[in-house]
């Protein structure tokens, strides 16, 4: 067992504030209730007050503008900048590292709950998760005492449980459905210092593609948009930097890569984002026309579950950012603050993402926020006021999330998503869903229903 005593540095906000009361209440907390006795309710209401003074303290930070926030973050985590303000980190060019399996893709035992090695199948709709799985298991482990090796072992059963959850909460059906729901689990994130720093490096130098993220997508897309000679571990064969090959058909390439769902999870989302970006510098290699690759971007679905890194908007990609607008960990790395306003205000949980418009103020509806309510350190249940920041992972647990996602009936728009053949509009496949009835898309009778082309 672990003896190490629980600090504000193990909390999701605690390394960016740790001398915050939030912070300070909430670490006493948690070993408070670890010790088995129970928080009051007017201790919960001081968190309360102390957190919504934290993130209103934050916000006002982020406003000023995130590449300097990120900087901030970027002092308080101890990691250096270069020159130009640009992040420095050893792992920065270095290839992947994973855990320890006979293969880099994997699916869930659904009797023992574990990963197993998996072949990726092509072609035929599939769901693949980016999932980075030690990615909190050290600072998991202190909150629940356990040992390093207990923490890895628990980190391969959380990123098991995110290809069960996704599967079986986004796929009718799953898992008799037709429909392959793998996990691609590079082990590139395995650090408390290197978790922060890809969420920076994202928001400091948005199009940097770390060599496990290209490596992981001519895995996954090579043989869907080429033929060409590859490598034992499934990628490219170059010669003098040129892939040794030559592009498929157009329609060929877009109808390989229908029925493709990325799901990033946590930072796993700034992963699968290098992994799209990646496509898009192959389909150039292989010269393949500009709006043959507009299009190959629009045939393919990205969600992204609980960001924890701002990721640059494109209104050329089919793109869905879910977030609990209670989640810390989201909270950490991502100005939250108007997408939440305009949910509330709304009334609804889909918003669309104002950056990801074609040209200044325009919106192209491939883009949209998804906003829940789910359950988070505190929360107002059925029965009160609920403290629960382990169980609820500090509103980043994906169980709430995938729950969440399963009542509105998500899965109805990632079956289309799956169904489809070629580009599509994101907005087009809600409005349809909703339409239908599948798909619930506010959270008053009241809201009227979406104009065209998006909700």
């Amino acid at each position: 067992m672990s003896d190490a005593a629980l600090s504000t540095k193990d909390l999701p906000l605690g390394t960016l504030a740790p001398e915050a009361p939030y912070n300070q209440l909430l670490a006493r907390a948690i070993a408070s209730t670890t010790a088995g006795e129970v928080i009051s309710g007017d201790d919960i209401s001081t968190l309360e007050l102390a957190r919504k003074e934290l993130w209103s303290q934050l916000t006002a930070m982020k406003a000023t503008g995130m590449p300097e926030f990120s900087r901030f973050a970027a002092s308080q985590h101890d990691l250096s900048l270069d020159p130009d303000g640009q992040l420095e980190f050893a792992w920065k060019s270095v290839d992947h590292r994973r855990i320890g399996y006979e293969s880099n893709f994997y699916s869930c035992d659904l009797e023992t709950r574990t990963l197993k090695p998996v072949t990726l199948t092509h072609p035929g709709p599939r769901i693949i998760v980016f999932a980075t799985g030690r990615a909190f298991a050290e600072k998991n482990a202190r909150l629940i005492h356990l040992s390093t090796n207990e923490s890895l072992k628990n980190a391969r059963n959380v990123m098991s449980a995110q290809v069960y959850l996704v599967g079986s909460r986004l796929v009718p059906g799953y898992p008799q459905a037709p429909v392959q729901v793998v996990a691609v689990a590079y082990d590139m994130v395995t650090s408390e210092v290197e978790t922060p720093a890809i969420r920076i490096q994202s928001i400091l130098n948005p199009t940097f593609i770390h060599p496990a993220s290209m490596m992981a997508a001519e895995r996954i897309f090579g043989e869907l948009i080429a033929d060409a000679r590859f490598n034992e571990d499934g990628t490219f064969a170059r010669s003098h930097g040129a892939i040794q090959g030559r592009p498929l058909a157009d329609d060929e390439i877009l109808r390989n890569l229908g029925g493709l769902v990325l799901v990033g999870g946590s930072v796993g989302c700034s992963v699968a984002h290098q992994v799209f970006r990646w496509l898009d510098q192959m389909l150039v290699e292989l010269g393949v026309p500009d709006q043959v690759r507009a299009n190959a971007r629009r045939s393919c679905l990205m969600i992204h579950l609980g960001p924890t890194t701002v990721l640059p908007a494109d209104g050329f990609t089919n793109r869905l950012s879910i977030i609990n607008k209670s989640d810390e960990f989201v909270f950490a790395g991502n100005d939250i603050s108007r997408t939440v306003e305009e949910s509330e205000a709304t009334g609804r949980f889909f918003v669309p993402d104002s950056e990801a418009g074609e040209g200044a103020g325009g919106f192209s509806g491939h883009g949209y926020h998804l906003v829940l309510d789910a359950p988070a350190t505190i929360y107002h249940g059925p029965d009160g006021t609920v403290f629960d920041p382990v169980g609820t992972h500090f509103g980043h647990s994906l169980k709430h999330y995938s729950n969440a996602l399963r009542d509105i009936g998500l899965g109805s728009v990632v079956q289309r998503a799956l169904d489809s053949q070629g580009p599509f509009v994101l907005g087009d496949l809600i409005n349809n869903a909703q339409t239908s009835g599948e798909l619930q898309v506010d959270t008053s009778s009241s809201t009227p229903p979406p104009a065209a082309g998006g909700p």
